[in-house]
């Protein structure tokens, strides 16, 4: 997002989608703390706008639904993850984070 000085993304995503293909993504940023939510309906079949805030966010760890049989409608977002981030960014499930100030 911002000029970082050349040091990597520090962000965390977690991104899911409904049968409507409404997808819902959340990015939390690790050096300011502060959280962007977005919620759009993913209009293009090839998944546009996820892949442009995906690469807009640049996530270091992307979260992703803990089981993509349970429901049809977020495989196409784990796809996604899979195609073009594979397994090195890609956390299945519930994550619980612990953040404490500096």
């Amino acid at each position: 997002m911002e000029d970082d000085g050349g040091e990597g993304s520090s962000f965390l995503v977690s991104i899911i989608e409904n049968r409507a293909k409404e997808v819902g993504l959340a990015a939390f940023d690790l050096r300011s703390a502060s959280l962007h939510l977005s919620q759009y309906i993913e209009t293009s079949s090839l998944y546009e706008n996820t892949k442009t805030l995906l690469h807009f966010y640049d996530p270091i760890v992307i979260i992703v639904p803990p089981n993509k049989s349970a429901s049809n409608s977020t495989s196409a977002v784990t796809e996604l993850v899979d195609r073009f981030y594979g397994s090195a960014k890609k956390v299945r499930g519930h994550v619980c984070l612990s953040f404490r100030p500096f």
